[in-house]
């Protein structure tokens, strides 16, 4: 006999059962399904007793907790809604108020920031009006001075006549320059004068502009913060309410599969869905198949010699290892 012969009948055992173990995870996966939709479909067609009634009334019992569920979703979903319309309009509106006050503050701050910038315009001209004058004055006693040197000399030259004509009109032009410089003086006042009025009534509106704009801002933002909290708070409490309901839903499908197995073992089949009973029958063939193959697998194996067996195992396992030491030394090589 073939000593290795034991060992590759038990690898190929092996094998079968590691097959069927796999197509037996995925039959009892159909079954359970099998069974959910036949308990799904059938379980207002029949009357049940016992256990079966328990599950009844447990699936009753869920069904009207997420009927409740889903109208406080559906209202919170609607306050949310509305939250976020009227936070909307809020918004709006605050914009459309915000645009004409500010229409309002520039009205008001326009002229000032204008003379504002004239007055620092006009302060930075830094004339010494009075110094000017006072020049001035000096200048003309020099002049008067010059003139009454000048008349005091009996015989006079052509320079000395024309030095009394340059400063006879120099003395003439001196006091037409003064009142030149005190008109500007004047003017220059006035000039101030108005600018620092005009700013001085402007302020006020500025600073009320000012202040209707962030009474309006400061509004605004407690308005649409309330609405941010009460739309998060109730998107929270939505959140949690279709959790809880999708809990129930999937906690649903335990029951369902109970009374369906009940319906399948009583031979019950839906009135309208005849075929979701054959369906839980054939699933069930599957599995009680599958499980059969296993378990004759197990007992082929345990008529195996167990001498015969373990030998061969030895050789092999020995075989495998020189396989596998010349395959690396060629692969080295």
């Amino acid at each position: 006999m073939n000593p290795f012969l034991p060992a590759l009948r038990e690898l190929a055992r092996i094998y079968d059962r590691q097959m069927n173990r796999a197509s037996m995870w995925f039959a009892l996966r159909k079954l359970a399904k099998a069974e959910t939709e036949l308990g799904l479909l059938g379980w207002e067609q029949a009357d049940f007793e016992g256990d079966a009634q328990r599950h009844i009334d447990k699936l009753r019992n869920v069904e009207r907790e997420q009927l409740r569920m889903t109208n406080e979703s559906a209202a919170l979903g609607l306050a949310i809604r509305e939250g976020q319309e009227k936070r909307v309009e809020g918004r709006k509106l605050y914009e459309e108020t915000r645009s004409a006050l500010e229409g309002e503050w520039k009205a008001a701050a326009e002229p000032v920031e204008t003379a504002g910038r004239h007055l620092a315009a006009r302060l930075k001209i830094d004339v010494d009006f009075d110094g000017l004058i006072a020049e001035l004055e000096r200048e003309l006693a020099e002049m008067h001075a010059a003139q009454t040197k000048l008349l005091a000399v009996e015989q006079m030259t052509p320079q000395m006549r024309a030095d009394l004509s340059r400063v006879r009109e120099r003395a003439v032009a001196i006091p037409n320059a003064q009142a030149d410089l005190r008109l500007r003086r004047v003017q220059a006042v006035n000039d101030i004068r108005a600018l620092e009025e005009t700013i001085a009534r402007g302020r006020p509106r500025v600073a009320e502009a000012e202040e209707k704009l962030h009474a309006l801002d400061a509004q605004f933002a407690r308005s649409d913060g309330t609405f941010e909290r009460q739309i998060a708070g109730r998107s929270r409490d939505k959140e949690a309410v279709d959790r809880q309901n999708d809990g129930l839903e999937k906690a649903k499908s335990n029951p369902y599969r109970l009374i369906g197995q009940i319906l399948a073992d009583s031979g019950i089949a839906p009135m309208n869905q005849p075929k979701a009973l054959d369906a839980v029958r054939h699933r069930r063939a599957v599995v009680a198949g599958l499980a059969r193959a296993i378990s004759h697998s197990h007992e082929t194996s345990r008529t195996e010699d167990p001498a015969a067996l373990r030998k061969s195992w030895m050789l092999t396992a020995a075989v495998a290892a020189v396989v596998a030491g010349i395959t690396v030394l060629v692969l080295r090589g």
